[in-house]
Order: C-alpha cells, then sequence, then structure tokens
C-alpha cells in the first residue's frame, strides 16, 4: 500500500509524536515542559514576553485588543492571497482589515502597501508567505515613518532569516502557529512574543483574564488526532474518507476553520491558554524544527533544479519553503489526478481569503481590489517539501507528464 502525502494531514507528526499522544491520553506530565519550550524558543527569539494560547488566530484578536485600547486608530493593514482566519482576527478585535495586494514573493506589495496606508492605520502584519521573508527594511521604514506597530506573522515561516537574523526579531509583536499545517505542530495553538516594552504590561494583565482550555475538548482532539494517523495510511479509501468526514461533524477529529468562522462569527471558546498537556508535544516538535526546515530547503532545492521555477529572493533572505508554489493553467487536473495516487497537493491559495466557500464580502475584501493575487489564485498550487527526496522525484517526474 502506497503511503500517503499530504501537506494538510499532519505532514510533521512521527512516530514519536503520536506515542507521546498516548502517553499523555494516559495522564503524563511533564512539570518542566512549559519552561523547556520557553527556552528552545529563546534560541530563536531572546527578547520579548512570550504568551501561549489556543491558536494563532485567538493570540492575533487578543494583542489586537490591547493595542485598539491603547491607541485610537482602527485601521489594520495585511495582505489578500491569505486565509479568512486573519481578517476575522481583526473584526473580532474591533478592527478593520485594509487588503494590500502582493508582489513577485506573494508578500505586500510596496506599492499597494504605500497607497493603501492611512492615517488610520494602526499595525500591519507580515505575512512572510510560504516562509518566503517579505521586504523587511522597507516596510519597516514604511511602518516607522507612519508610526505603525508592526507584527511579524510566522505561521508559515518559524526558522526562516533575513539578514542572517531570525525573523520575528524586527517589529513589535510575533505571532507563531502550532497548527497541524504549519512548520511546528501540537496539534493547535500559537503565540505571542511581546518585544514593545509599551504593550507587554498591558498584555500582561490581559493575559491573567484568558480562560484555560477545556479538558474534554482537549481529549477529543488528542483521540482526533490518533485516528487521523490511523486513516493516514488508509485515505485512498472512499469508505474511510467518508468515516473521517462523519467523525468531524461530530467534533471527534480536528477542524481547521469552523463553518461559523467561514461566516464572519466567532466561535464559542475561541480565545483561551495554550493547554498545559500539549506542552510535552510540542517541546518534542520544537527538537525537530531544525531538521524539518532543512529538509523542506532541500527540497525546494530539487524542485527548483528540476521544475525550473524560481522566485525573486533576496539575497538577504534565508526562506524555509514550508510550501513550494507551483503555477499551471491545468491545475485542478494535476490535483485530482495526483489525489488517485495518494498525493494530495496543497490549495494555498486559491482565492483572495481562503477557503474559497466563503464569501469574500463577508470579511471586507472587494473583487479587484488587489488584481496580482486574483490572477495568481487562477494558477498556483503547492507541493508538499517535508517529504522524502525519493518522492519528490516521483512528484517532479508526473508534473513534467503535464508539461509535455
Amino acid at each position: 500500500m502506497k503511503k500517503i502525502v499530504s501537506i494538510d494531514f499532519i505532514p510533521n507528526f512521527e512516530e514519536d509524536d503520536f506515542e507521546l499522544i498516548k502517553k499523555i491520553l494516559k495522564g503524563y506530565e511533564d512539570l518542566k515542559a512549559k519552561r523547556k519550550v520557553e527556552e528552545e524558543l529563546r534560541k530563536y527569539f531572546p527578547q520579548g514576553e512570550i504568551l501561549f494560547f489556543n491558536s494563532a488566530r485567538a493570540a492575533l484578536t487578543f494583542i489586537l485588543k490591547i493595542l485598539k485600547n491603547i491607541d485610537s486608530r482602527r485601521e489594520v493593514i495585511t495582505q489578500a492571497f491569505s486565509c479568512l482566519v486573519v481578517p476575522n482576527s481583526i473584526k473580532f478585535s474591533g478592527l478593520k482589515p485594509v487588503f494590500v495586494d502582493i508582489g513577485d514573493d506573494f508578500n505586500f506589495s510596496l506599492d499597494d502597501l504605500k497607497k493603501k496606508i492611512s492615517y488610520d492605520s494602526l499595525a500591519l502584519i507580515i505575512q512572510n508567505t510560504f516562509g518566503f521573508p517579505a521586504k523587511i527594511d522597507e516596510i519597516l521604514s514604511l511602518a516607522k515613518e507612519k508610526n505603525i506597530f508592526v507584527i511579524e506573522n510566522l505561521t508559515h515561516a518559524l526558522g526562516a532569516k533575513y539578514k542572517n537574523t531570525y525573523l520575528g526579531n524586527f517589529g513589535d509583536i510575533t505571532l507563531l502557529s502550532f497548527n497541524r499545517n504549519k512548520v511546528i505542530s501540537s496539534i493547535i495553538g500559537g503565540a505571542l512574543i511581546i518585544r514593545n516594552e509599551f504593550i507587554i504590561k498591558e498584555a500582561l494583565k490581559e493575559y491573567e483574564k484568558v480562560e484555560e482550555f477545556n479538558k474534554v475538548k482537549l481529549k477529543k482532539l488528542l483521540l482526533g488526532t490518533l485516528i487521523f494517523g490511523f486513516f493516514k495510511r488508509f485515505y485512498h479509501s472512499k469508505i474511510l474518507r467518508k468515516i473521517l468526514k462523519v467523525l468531524r461533524n461530530l467534533k471527534i477529529t480536528p477542524e481547521m476553520i469552523s463553518k461559523e468562522e467561514k461566516l464572519g462569527i466567532m466561535p464559542k471558546d475561541y480565545l483561551k491558554k495554550f493547554p498545559e498537556e500539549l506542552y510535552p508535544l510540542l517541546l518534542n516538535q520544537l527538537k525537530k524544527m531544525e531538521r524539518f526546515n532543512n529538509q523542506r530547503k532541500k527540497i525546494a532545492k530539487i524542485y527548483m533544479e528540476n521544475l525550473g521555477i524560481t522566485f525573486k529572493i533576496s539575497d538577504f533572505s534565508e526562506p524555509i519553503f514550508l510550501r513550494y508554489p507551483y503555477f499551471s493553467s491545468r491545475r485542478d487536473e494535476i490535483i485530482k489526478e495526483f489525489s488517485k495516487e495518494n498525493i494530495f497537493l496543497g490549495d494555498w491559495y486559491f482565492c483572495p481569503l481562503a477557503p474559497c466557500d466563503a464569501k469574500e464580502e463577508v470579511f471586507g475584501y472587494e473583487k479587484g481590489s488587489c488584481p496580482k493575487v486574483e490572477e495568481i489564485n487562477k494558477i498556483i498550487f503547492n507541493l508538499p517539501t517535508l517529504i522524502s527526496e525519493e518522492t519528490s522525484y516521483d512528484i517532479i517526474e508526473k508534473l513534467k507528464k503535464w508539461e509535455e
């Protein structure tokens, strides 16, 4: 039986992670795990207050509410070619998202950014899409000129560098994600690293009010992940896919984006602290991060050398290639054929705000406002990078047949 290859289907979980989940379900605790996680993160972020949450989107809403309370401006600049959870986080905090078009690096177009910054701009969020560092110097210069808070979003880019310094050490706030399809995963989770002293005091006070994560829900997530891991070996079966869908509907297996979020509605239990029980799993993943990212870079180099697609990456940048972007007008056919062989390619991003079954106007996006994004949406898809060299060559061979 051929092993499944999927960008979204817990690609960074190995056997020791599943064994650790089983131990946690049996009551395993490591009271030092949180401190050890902080020590690991300090290797990348020496300065700043670290706060842990149940998700990156909740963490973003939390910090934007803090900024709203200390400043009268009401717009947050973000890019299209992103996930709808970002504008949701902005709206849930009582602020307004302003969408900027992208450049050739899939990050802010500097020209469009300059046009859309206004006197009401409170903060901007640098996405570092696919793990590609944005034009940090130019963005920081604009932000400083307008006195705008800078949030470095590392949900795609934990471990990437700019000018030989890890991303996340340039702005006021850094946002991390530990979701199941990110750089590392503890099933759920996110964190803030706050370096701006003006913000820290207020953030610590408000963090004390954040409730703990529900224990029953946590057990469901842990059990659901074990089920995911089991089905990953058999996902080609239509019957098992239907079973998995039923489990999702019962909220036994984790859902990436809820129905409420697709409607722009804040779900119940949206903002919570990171579950104490998951720190050992997060620690286990953090210790593997360098290995994971080195493999991603190695596979990206193989794609570059064999597929002829390169990107305009600054000489100052060291991307991690969480995903490798690829383009084809026959995208839908390619994805369908690959799935028949248990290779599930990625869909970042087929519309300005993914997933595409949500209505963009709910999140404040106006069609035509980001033409470069809408052009790329039609042809882009993503190749996995946390895979073996053998698998990467198999993918390359299959893609080349479509180019003949």
